[in-house]
C-alpha cells in the first residue's frame, strides 16, 4: 500500500497527499459534503475502498443504503466493504440478503464465491461463481476468476466447452473475448478472429470493447489483423482515442503513415478537448510525421486549385447558355 494518496480536488488538479493527511483533512470534509448528494457520495466512496480506507468507506456505505434503500448495487457494494474489513460473516449475509431480493443478480454471486473460497470452501465456491456468470456472462472479474480456475490446472478444452455454453447466453459477449484469448494463445488465429468479431458485434458498447481487441492483436504483433479489425469495426466518432492509437501504430508499422495522419487527424476532430492533444503529443514522437502531414497539406491544395477553376468553366459557360 503507497504511502501517498493522488486525487483530483474539486477544481480539477491533481494532489498528492500523505495517506495520514488524507485521512484527517480531505475524507471529513468530502463525506460531510457530499453526504445527501448520493452519486458523488457513491463515487468517492468507491474511491475510499480502492484506496483501502475501510472504515471511512464503511460510514460512505451505510450512508449510500439510508439514501438508495435497500437496492443491488447499495447492498453489495456494502458486502465489498464489510470483505474488505475481513467481516466475513456480515458480507456473506447481505449477499444472501441481495439474493433473496434480487435472484439474477451475478454479482453478488461472484462476491458470495470469493468468501467461500476464503474459507475453504473450493467446491462450493466454484458452484457459485459458475451460477453468478449464469445469471450475468459479462462480469469480468467473475470471469477472470472462472478462466483461472480451469487454467491453473490445464483444463483448456472443458474450459472452452464451458465459455462456449456462456457465449450462448442472450447478450453474452465477454465470454466471446475469453474464447478470443484462448485460441491466441494457441497460434489459432482464425478462431480468435470469429471470436473477437462476436465480441464485439455482442456487445452494446463497441468503442471499449474495439480498444481492447485491437490492444491484446497489437501486443501480440497481429497488426494486419488489428488493421482489419479497425476496417471494420472502428470509428473516429468513439469517445475515447485509444482504439484509435492503436490503429495509427498498426498503419505505421505497416508503413502507412500518410493513411495513420489521416486517420489520427480526423479522429480528432471528433473527441472531446481533454482528449485532442493527446493526437498531437502522438504525431510529434513520430519520425518524419511533420515533414509528410506539410506534404499531404500541400498535395491536397494543389488538388483543389483545378477544381475550383473547373467550377468556375462551368459556372461561365451556363452563365452564357
Amino acid at each position: 500500500m503507497s504511502e501517498f494518496v493522488t486525487f483530483t480536488n474539486e477544481f480539477g488538479q491533481t494532489i498528492q497527499m500523505s495517506r495520514e493527511d488524507y485521512q484527517k483533512k480531505v475524507i471529513p470534509n468530502y463525506l460531510d459534503k457530499y453526504w445527501d448528494e448520493k452519486e458523488k457520495l457513491r463515487d468517492f466512496a468507491m474511491g475510499l475502498v480502492r484506496d483501502q480506507f475501510t472504515e471511512q468507506a464503511a460510514v460512505a456505505a451505510d450512508r449510500l443504503l439510508e439514501l438508495y434503500g435497500p437496492i443491488e448495487s447499495a447492498l453489495i457494494f456494502r458486502a465489498v466493504v464489510h470483505m474488505q474489513a475481513r467481516e466475513f460473516d456480515k458480507a456473506k449475509a447481505m449477499l444472501i440478503d441481495c439474493l433473496e431480493r434480487f435472484p439474477t443478480s451475478g454479482t453478488a454471486c461472484t462476491n458470495l464465491a470469493k468468501i467461500y473460497a476464503f474459507q475453504g470452501e473450493e467446491a462450493k465456491a466454484f458452484e457459485t461463481l459458475e451460477a453468478g456468470l449464469f445469471k450475468d456472462p459479462n462480469q469480468e472479474n467473475g470471469l477472470n476468476m472462472y478462466v483461472e480456475s480451469f487454467l491453473q490446472f490445464s483444463k483448456r478444452d472443458e474450459l472452452k466447452q464451458r465459455l462456449e455454453a456462456l457465449a450462448a447466453k442472450e447478450g453474452a459477449w465477454m465470454p466471446q473475448l475469453h474464447m478470443a484469448r484462448l485460441f491466441l494463445t494457441e497460434g489459432n488465429l482464425l478462431k480468435a478472429m470469429q471470436w473477437y468479431r462476436q465480441a464485439i458485434e455482442r456487445a452494446k458498447g463497441k468503442d471499449e470493447v474495439v480498444m481492447t481487441v485491437t490492444g491484446e492483436l497489437g501486443q501480440a504483433g497481429y497488426v494486419y489483423q488489428l488493421i482489419q479489425i479497425c476496417e471494420e469495426y472502428w470509428s473516429p466518432t468513439f469517445p475515447f482515442p485509444y482504439a484509435g492509437f492503436n490503429y495509427a501504430n498498426a498503419l505505421l508499422a505497416t508503413d502507412q503513415k500518410e493513411k495513420a495522419i489521416a486517420v489520427l487527424r480526423e479522429m480528432q476532430q471528433h473527441l472531446p478537448d481533454k482528449y485532442k492533444p493527446m493526437v498531437d503529443h502522438f504525431l510529434a514522437r513520430v519520425p518524419g510525421a511533420q515533414e509528410t502531414e506539410a506534404a499531404m497539406r500541400e498535395q491536397a491544395q494543389a488538388q483543389t486549385v483545378p477544381r475550383q477553376e473547373e467550377s468556375n468553366k462551368k459556372s461561365w459557360w451556363k452563365f452564357w447558355q
